[in-house]
């Protein structure tokens, strides 16, 4: 019976990694989105991933979105979170959004900007904390 009155949310994350030196998701991208799923599991909530994906352009941010929240929904997710990481020589800015996947709509977009080196582990678990604390910030203000 106590099985009925535990809930945890169940989040869908995505991450989005632009970068014009490279075609392929890179090992820094790799290590965020790993800390995260850590981060999100040890805060209380069920956490799956799309694969993590490369992108050119708005237009495939847009298509990555609409693929990655219909598998989302499929899954049976109550959110789903993108981050789009941007890199030059080293990861610059961070965007994220996390949308409500029974309705589609988007709760809230932020972005920040970070200085982190390139293969600088400690401070790619620094900008994963971050996000955590910020996304978890806003899932308990909408009591998820």
């Amino acid at each position: 019976m106590c099985a009925n009155f535990c809930f945890a949310k169940q989040i869908q994350l995505q991450i989005v990694q632009h970068d014009d030196r490279t075609d392929t998701v890179t090992e820094d991208s790799l290590v965020i989105e790993d800390e995260l799923l850590a981060g999100f599991f040890e805060t209380g909530y069920i956490i799956t991933n799309s694969p993590a994906v490369v992108s050119s352009s708005a237009s495939d941010d847009v298509i990555l979105f609409n693929k990655a929240m219909g598998d989302a929904y499929e899954g049976s997710s109550d959110y789903f979170v993108q981050i789009k990481l941007y890199y030059g020589n080293s990861l610059h800015t961070v965007n994220w959004s996390i949308s409500s996947v029974a309705t589609g709509k988007t709760i809230k977009e932020s972005s920040f900007e970070s200085a982190v080196k390139t293969y600088d582990e400690k401070g790619l678990k620094n900008v994963s904390s971050k996000l955590i604390s910020e996304i978890t910030k806003v899932l308990k203000s909408i009591k998820a």
